[in-house]
């Protein structure tokens, strides 16, 4: 087969995100394995950025985001004729924007169309729409329980690859957290209500009744941090709370956290699980979504009731008491993660799934 040119749609917003996250990863390691790649971003930003340095082409079309209130037929149009230009051989979508943007792209160049479903409800509305608007993408599920929910919905004749995330170990930036005297525990991620943060600070109020000399360190941005500094000084906690933005290197175990939160409302497969997995710093996460499997259902990392301050403080503050505990939770997640979560990984699942869907073959290849 002739080398493939495969141009990714992405819904998303200026900054860092899991989407984003993922899709970065999966240009970087094409464009090195010699695919030509093309991004059509909402935005510039993050991803643009980076895409730019991996060596795709780029193209920003606003039509892909969540507040565009254009015509679609016309922006569908204009995408096609540019990318007409650029020949691709499929579409690969990234979020439900994106996804009806590359379906009706795809029809227009006549060249198939695959679908990454990174939402925690697996069957969202674009692919609702689809199963009833003449025939579904290629789809693929990030997380097991996805691809699951996504089969129990479509049913048997419409397979569901299982392509699960990926990361590479996090390098040592030389970001360090600013420790106290005590334990360092870490929230990473976007500041944003679906993700928990105020659940964790409210855990790490209670936690800190019997721990004085434990911090609890954000990194992130997102529309909750007003919200969280206020909280934080409602509860007197502006010695204890360092936020710190959007840095990188947070997730090495270089900079120093004993424990990472990851206490989302919902979730499809987390990316911040995924890079303390591959670190070693142990993990507690909420049981929903996909975490528990990522998690390999508790045997890689604590899991406990989504929204519920009370269970994550008792969890942080066990976990923080029994360091044999959290020994035997990073050897088992770096396993976890080397077997199950690297991008390179990743990226070989996803080409394989190029290669099957262009030359017309079932692709057979799922891991375990």
């Amino acid at each position: 087969m002739s080398r493939i040119r495969v141009a990714h749609l992405v819904q998303c917003g200026p900054t860092t995100g899991g989407t984003v996250s993922h899709v970065a990863l999966q240009v970087a390691y094409q464009v090195a394995m010699g695919l030509d790649v093309m991004v059509v971003a909402a935005s510039d930003g993050v991803l643009t950025d980076r895409s730019r340095r991996s060596g795709a082409a780029m193209i920003v079309d606003e039509s892909l985001g969540l507040q565009w209130a254009g015509d679609p037929d016309s922006a569908a149009d204009a995408l096609a004729r540019t990318l007409g230009d650029w020949a691709p051989d499929l579409i690969h979508s990234h979020l439900m924007h994106a996804g009806f943007a590359g379906r009706a792209v795809s029809h227009r160049l006549g060249v198939p169309q695959i679908y990454t479903q990174h939402m925690f409800t697996p069957v969202d509305p674009f692919i609702r729409t689809a199963s009833l608007g003449g025939g579904l993408p290629h789809l693929i599920a990030v997380a097991e329980p996805i691809r699951e929910g996504l089969s129990d919905f479509l049913g048997a004749a419409q397979p569901v690859h299982l392509v699960p995330n990926g990361v590479d170990v996090p390098p040592d930036t030389g970001f360090r957290l600013r420790s106290g005297a005590g334990p360092d525990v870490l929230y990473c991620g976007r500041l944003s209500p679906e993700k928990g943060d105020d659940t964790a600070l409210l855990a790490f109020a209670l936690v800190a009744r019997c721990r004085p000399d434990a911090t609890l360190h954000v990194v992130g941005t997102g529309p909750d941090e007003t919200l969280l500094r206020r909280m934080v000084a409602e509860l007197q906690l502006e010695s204890r709370v360092e936020f710190y933005g959007s840095v990188s290197g947070a997730l090495s175990r270089a900079a120093g956290a004993d424990l990472a939160l990851v206490p989302s409302r919902g979730e499809a497969a987390s990316l911040v699980a995924m890079e303390a997995m591959a670190s070693g710093v142990p993990v507690i996460a909420s049981a929903v979504g996909g975490l528990p499997w990522v998690l390999g259902e508790g045997s890689a990392g604590s899991l406990v009731p989504p929204d519920d301050p009370v269970a994550l403080a008792a969890e942080i503050d066990r976990l923080l008491g029994d360091s044999a505990v959290r020994d035997r939770y990073s050897r088992t997640a770096k396993a976890r993660h080397a077997s199950l979560f690297r991008a390179e990984t990743m990226v070989e699942r996803t080409v394989e799934i190029y290669r099957a869907v262009l030359s017309g073959r079932v692709c057979t290849h799922e891991p375990e």
